[in-house]
Order: structure tokens, then C-alpha cells, then sequence
């Protein structure tokens, strides 16, 4: 299976991680063929009795591209701290795993996330939506990461500035993958507060004749020479992008998520 990732939370320096609650531990499962129900039925199980009241579960389904039928396995809201922390019952919560979880599972593979508000387009970890865009990009080794972050900075200014339907209900959170090693990753994840509807061609009216596009804005903004340059970082940024739909599964997810 492609190395799946996904979301969420900020930190900006290693003393502000071990103060904040804002680090999110993802775990990408996919069941083995015919056992995906198997599998639904048996996590429904696990999360009653382990993850009702703490270390809470969200669940999200991936229902598109390669990597269809696995489910990301969110447990936000963690410190630095907590990775020091032991489950008081954590034998009996291995034991459950083993027992009614690893078995019916193909692969799995775990990583950390944080997200940074400032690269984002009206951010929003409670956005209310239940469908989402996830694009995951793999950045070129030779990327001067300053130039490509003041970039994404600026776009998403922009961006959150527009009045036009689309742009007005556009969320877009953006996320670093932590440890990734010399594959640097980031993921954008475009929440559908309308569903997955709202991806057909149309479905937001179109900016009014005569409005000012987006590179007209950003000009104005910042500039000819910039928008030359913006171009040069962009084009030269990436190495590989990966893109996949995904829906939350409030009925695997502890209570009150």
C-alpha cells in the first residue's frame, strides 16, 4: 500500500509541542478482502470499551483511488507528554488488538502530524464537514523550504480574501508530517461542508463579469516580479502529489466526536 498521511494540529518550536495538546497520531489499517465488515464490527467493539471516555478515536474512510477501503485511525488532542504516558489497562488494550483487530488487517503504518494555520485557507479542525479532498505532496529534496512556505502563505491569503462563492466556501487545513526523514510531505485536506456535491463543475455560481482573478489580486498584492517568482518555487516544488476522497465514519468513532 502508497504511503497514506493525513492531518492535523500546530506546534511551532520543540518547548511549544511539550506545552500544547495539539499533536495528532494517525494509524492507516486496511482489511484483508472479506473482512471489512468483520473488521467495522469488531472496532465498533474495541472502541466501547477503550476509547469511550478517553483517548478518544476518530475514523475516516478512504473511498477513492488506490488505497480505497483503508481507514485512518485519528487519535487527537496529545501533548509531547503524553507520548511518556502508559494506559492504565494498556495490557488488556494490547491484548483486545491481538486478539479481534491485527488479525483481520492486510497492512498498517502510523505517523504524527501537525497543522499550521497560517499555510491554511479558513482553517478549521471542527469544520462540520463529512466529506473531504486529501492531497499528500512528496517535496524535491532541493527545495528551499522558506521560499515555498512564504508562497503557500501568501496564495492562501489571497485565497481567504476572495468574495466569489467558491473561494468564500473554501476550507483547506494544512498539515506537516513529523519525522518524514529526507521524503518531506505535507497534506492538504479540503473540507466539503456540502458533501462531495460540491465537486461537480458549477455548483458554486460564477465571479461576477469583470471581477479581478486570482493572479490580479496577487499582483496587486505583492507584485510582477513576485508572481515570476512564485511561479519558478511552485513549478519546482514538487516531486510526486497523490490526491484520494474521504468520508468521516461517525459510527466507528468514540462517542461525542
Amino acid at each position: 500500500m502508497k504511503k497514506i498521511i493525513f492531518l492535523l494540529f500546530t506546534v511551532s518550536t520543540l518547548a511549544a509541542y511539550s506545552q500544547k495538546t495539539d499533536l495528532v497520531t494517525v494509524n492507516t489499517v486496511k482489511p484483508k478482502k472479506g473482512q471489512k465488515m468483520a473488521f467495522e464490527a469488531a472496532y465498533k467493539v474495541h472502541i466501547a470499551k477503550f476509547h469511550k471516555a478517553d483517548e478518544k478515536m476518530n475514523v475516516y474512510e478512504i473511498i477513492s483511488g488506490p488505497n480505497a477501503g483503508s481507514y485512518h485511525l485519528v487519535n487527537g488532542g496529545r501533548s509531547y507528554a503524553d507520548f511518556d504516558k502508559e494506559r492504565a489497562d494498556a495490557a488488556a488494550h494490547s491484548q483486545d488488538l491481538d486478539k479481534t483487530f491485527f488479525p483481520m488487517l492486510d497492512e498498517t503504518m502510523n505517523g504524527t502530524y501537525r497543522m499550521i494555520d497560517s499555510l491554511g485557507i479558513r482553517p478549521s479542525t471542527n469544520s462540520g464537514a463529512e466529506a473531504f479532498v486529501v492531497t499528500v505532496r512528496h517535496l524535491k529534496e532541493t527545495l528551499n523550504m522558506g521560499d515555498y512556505r512564504r508562497e503557500l502563505a501568501r496564495g492562501a491569503k489571497i485565497s481567504s480574501g476572495l468574495k466569489d462563492a467558491f473561494f468564500a466556501n473554501l476550507s483547506v487545513n494544512f498539515y506537516d508530517q513529523l519525522w518524514d526523514g529526507s521524503d518531506q510531505v505535507t497534506v492538504s485536506v479540503r473540507n466539503l461542508k456540502d458533501g462531495f456535491k460540491s465537486l461537480e463543475s458549477g455548483y458554486y455560481a460564477a465571479a461576477p463579469a469583470g471581477s479581478p482573478s486570482w493572479r490580479d489580486e496577487y499582483v496587486k498584492a505583492y507584485g510582477h516580479t513576485a508572481w515570476d517568482e512564485r511561479i519558478k518555487v511552485m513549478e519546482g516544488a514538487v516531486e510526486k502529489t497523490e490526491q484520494y476522497l474521504m468520508k468521516w465514519r461517525k459510527d466507528l468513532s468514540s462517542p461525542g466526536q
